[in-house]
């Protein structure tokens, strides 16, 4: 799960520049994000996604101006992604199709990126994807961690401001996860400043591909970690997508 050194940084670094830099954001409420741990996370995949589509509700920018306001944010974003004692990655098979579920306003069968990661993780052996704690074996987490608490990808302007404390909270989720497959749906555009600092010898796929990158990352403990950068899933033909992807792993 999210650490408290992650909080911290959050709380500390990011969500105070999302504050001080209000007037030059849209006047909208904004929604925060940390990454998520499976209760049954073995190392095998983390997921990156671009971006959290709505979570927990929202605040306007200028109200993380002080540093009381970022850290009351910062906790209510880390209570909601460490659970209450149930596995926090759970929330996407109660939301699979599922119309009794209060969260079901988001089907979770109804998005491309959930599906291919299903699919992954059936071809990869993580998991039983015909168990409902498939996700449990995941960590999830985004490259950007704040964002429009409407939905929607953080426009430009909202992604410069947190792009460095972004980069760098994700390089702390790699050093404590340590996974080995690291999967990032969000196409080369949106990964390459990330690949800069965490994977600097990335390589280009050319080959027309949904694969647009590939990389390795060896950690400090001696682990190594393969990283596949793929375009985003919707839209595409996911059964080709998942193949290109799985392909890349080897």
């Amino acid at each position: 799960m999210a650490t408290n050194q992650h909080r911290n940084y959050y709380a500390e670094q990011l969500l105070p520049l999302i504050g001080t830099n209000a007037a030059t954001l849209p006047n909208q409420a904004v929604t925060g994000f940390l990454s998520m741990a499976g209760h049954l996370y073995s190392n095998e995949l983390m997921v990156v996604g671009r971006a959290v589509n709505g979570w927990a509700e929202g605040v306007l920018p200028e109200a993380l101006s002080t540093p009381t306001s970022a850290a009351d944010y910062a906790a209510t974003i880390f209570d909601s992604v460490v659970g209450n004692g149930t596995c926090p990655m759970s929330w996407v098979t109660n939301c699979w199709a599922n119309p009794s579920n209060p969260d079901s306003k988001y089907n979770t069968k109804k998005s491309a990126f959930w599906r291919v990661i299903r699919a992954v993780v059936a071809e990869s052996g993580i998991a039983n994807t015909g168990e409902n704690t498939w996700p449990s074996h995941l960590v999830w987490s985004n490259l950007y961690k704040v964002a429009p608490e409407e939905g929607g990808n953080p426009g430009g302007a909202l992604r410069q401001v947190q792009l460095n404390e972004c980069v760098s909270l994700l390089g702390q989720e790699l050093d404590v996860y340590l996974p080995r497959r690291l999967l990032l749906l969000t196409g080369l555009d949106w990964a390459e400043p990330f690949l800069r600092d965490i994977a600097p010898t990335f390589s280009h796929v050319t080959s027309g591909s949904y694969v647009e990158a590939t990389a390795e990352i060896f950690h400090k403990a001696g682990n190594a970690t393969r990283v596949v950068v793929a375009a985003h899933p919707q839209g595409k033909s996911e059964g080709i997508w998942v193949k290109e992807v799985i392909q890349a792993f080897k």
